[in-house]
């Protein structure tokens, strides 16, 4: 199984997010980002055993349950080959989690570090396809929509896929912190 760790924003993008489902919908993407919520992504999805879920899954859960709730600045849409995305400026408290939970699932479950963790750029989807013109098309086509100055982290998703593939992740469990 597969697991992924994310910020839940959907609340704070509503009409931008039925703008852009709308455009992925109309332009047919292959990798639709429209089966999840807006989330910031925390660490790259990763393979865990089955079996080691349960234990991982308290882990996560007992760590964001330690959190409080904090401000995250957007930078801007951004497009880079075949995705599209809000990309979040660096912070102490972004980068502050994702260290953490790279530690807490190297040392605990043997989770290893992807390349993209090494250099991770805290985004939320809008556009994913091999096409790389079909995805500059449509950023064009929502670029103009007012994007807030920050966004309000107070409610982290843990999800899961079987097999890792784009289109078959799903949330698990929502952890709301005060």
């Amino acid at each position: 199984m597969y697991v992924w760790l994310g910020i839940d924003v959907s609340d704070q993008l509503t009409d931008l997010r039925a703008k852009a489902e709308a455009v992925d919908r109309e332009m047919g993407f292959s990798h639709s980002c429209y089966t999840l919520p807006y989330h910031i992504s925390v660490k790259m999805s990763f393979p865990l055993a089955e079996e080691q879920f349960p234990a991982c899954l308290q882990a996560v859960t007992d760590y964001f349950q330690s959190l409080s709730p904090f401000a995250v600045e957007i930078r801007g849409m951004e497009w880079e080959e075949t995705i599209a995305w809000i990309r979040m400026k660096d912070s102490p408290a972004l980068n502050g989690i994702h260290d953490h939970l790279n530690t807490l699932l190297g040392d605990r479950f043997g989770v290893g570090l992807h390349p993209y963790d090494c250099d991770y750029k805290f985004h939320t989807t809008l556009f994913m396809d091999d096409d790389v013109q079909k995805v500059g098309t449509a950023l064009a086509r929502v670029a103009d929509h007012p994007l807030p100055d920050t966004l309000r982290v107070s409610r982290f998703l843990i999800g899961t896929s079987p097999s890792g593939a784009l289109g078959t992740y799903s949330v698990h469990t929502v952890v709301d912190v005060d």
